[in-house]
């Protein structure tokens, strides 16, 4: 339990450290996007978290305090999201959406920023799938697992807090469900200190962060939770929120229900 807080804990403080500075440097840099009200925020904010997570896992090393290959797979496959979803934040258009329009630019041998993400993630998730499984369907279980949870939690950050929401959820169901690997303390305590920014409009994950956070609790799942039946359960669910939102709208949805929409709301205030 005391390795639990202070991994929390220097997740926090690498984060608020940077935080502050990174923000002013996206706003110096015109880098201001319109949320779902209109108002003008630092997009992006992502690149805090995830540096705030390096470092903290850097530091962490020497006391081993995580594990050296589970922080390689974290920071390694972590960083390369990030950076596909901060090249999708900066050059991005809305040209082609979800899965499957991304597929279909493939397909016509168009490359959009959404299907240079989808690749990255995939070739990403292939890497760490062949490191931790045990046999050939754990690496397929394990390939969809990591690319449909990381794509669910960008699908999630429509509005402020609810990625991380859905983040804390999704790590909640894993802590039931197995174990957490102590690199995703460090995580949550880098998200705890960014999430009131994030509630408060006043800085958006972008899909840097949410790249980021996505793959690292992909990974936390298929290393934490060791019965196959489980993860493919969870890969069933993670499937199939994926596809709905192919044609429904996870805003409305949320929205049109009282308890979700009263998580979705705890602590935005309008």
């Amino acid at each position: 339990m005391y390795d639990v807080l202070v991994l929390i804990v220097l997740g926090y403080i690498c984060t608020v450290v940077s935080q502050s500075r990174i923000r002013q440097m996206l706003i110096e840099a015109g880098q201001v996007i319109a949320n779902f009200q209109g108002i003008k925020i630092p997009g992006s904010m992502g690149i805090a978290v995830m540096l705030g997570t390096v470092a903290a896992v850097g530091m962490a090393i020497p006391f081993d305090l995580v594990e050296p290959l589970q922080a390689l797979y974290v920071v390694f496959a972590g960083s390369l999201m990030g950076f596909a979803g901060l090249i999708d934040d900066l050059l991005g258009n809305n040209s082609s959406k979800g899965f499957k329009g991304h597929i279909k630019g493939l397909m016509k041998g168009k490359l959009t920023t959404g299907g240079l993400k989808a690749i990255i993630g995939f070739i990403s998730a292939f890497i760490v799938s062949i490191q931790v499984s045990k046999t050939f369907y754990d690496i397929i279980a394990n390939i969809f697992l990591i690319s449909l949870v990381t794509n669910l939690i960008n699908l999630l950050d429509t509005r402020p807090g609810r990625a991380i929401k859905g983040f804390i959820l999704l790590t909640l169901l894993s802590l039931l469900l197995g174990t957490l690997t102590n690199i995703h303390y460090i995580v949550l305590g880098a998200l705890l200190a960014y999430l009131p920014l994030d509630l408060k409009a006043r800085g958006m994950l972008g899909d840097t962060g949410a790249n980021f956070i996505g793959m690292a609790l992909g990974i936390g799942i298929v290393i934490a939770v060791k019965s196959f039946m489980v993860r493919f359960i969870l890969l069933t669910i993670v499937f199939l929120l994926n596809l709905i939102s192919e044609k429904y709208s996870f805003s409305k949805a949320i929205e049109g229900n009282r308890v979700l929409n009263f998580i979705d709301r705890l602590g935005r205030g309008r």
